[in-house]
């Protein structure tokens, strides 16, 4: 019987550790495919820049008896711009004065012209004639995402109007001047 017994205990050494000793080891399972995860994004761009030199305006004499001339007008600055909006709020272009003051009896006024056909993307809404003075005012509504290009020609251009005021009341107030220097900011809606 301790004969038999010893068998079984062998028969169950043997057979319980069969198994471990059959199995081969763990392969790594691979397939034909494999994935890259890549984060994509696009930049919220709103750039401005001005290219222009002095602008100088003056109104001057005309012959004995007539006022001062009326209005002096230049067109050559531009400004440039690159939009691109995260969400579909627009953004807006605005203006005012910085430094300095227009002389009394004479108003500044600005006005956007639509751009030539190198501007991207649609150029926004443009206002009527603004006066500038201290306080941001819209002249461009509805900007998206845009670009104007950086060439001679290309961006904005930029009507500035210096009149003598059409309230001839304040004429009197009009002193010679050597020439007012005053500075003009645009801002362009931020990025949020």
């Amino acid at each position: 019987m301790y004969k038999h017994s010893l068998h079984l205990v062998f028969l169950f050494i043997v057979l319980t550790a069969t198994p471990a000793f059959a199995q081969e080891p763990e392969q790594t399972l691979t397939t034909n495919t494999a994935n890259a995860t890549i984060v994509l994004g696009v930049t919220e761009v709103s750039l401005i820049k001005a290219s222009s030199n002095i602008i100088n305006l003056q109104l001057k004499q005309r012959e004995a008896g007539q006022s001062i001339e009326t209005m002096a007008t230049d067109s050559a600055a531009r400004l440039l711009i690159s939009s691109v909006i995260s969400t579909s709020n627009p953004r807006t272009l605005t203006a005012k004065i910085t430094s300095g003051t227009v002389p009394t009896g004479t108003t500044l006024e600005l006005q956007a012209q639509p751009p030539n056909p190198n501007f991207v993307g649609l150029p926004g809404l443009f206002t009527p004639s603004i006066p500038l003075d201290g306080t941001d005012k819209p002249f461009i509504t509805n900007i998206e995402t845009c670009y104007s290009g950086t060439g001679l020609s290309d961006g904005y251009p930029l009507k500035f109007d210096y009149t003598l005021n059409t309230n001839l009341s304040t004429y009197g107030a009009l002193r010679a001047t050597a020439g007012t220097q005053i500075v003009v900011t645009f801002t362009l809606t931020a990025a949020l």
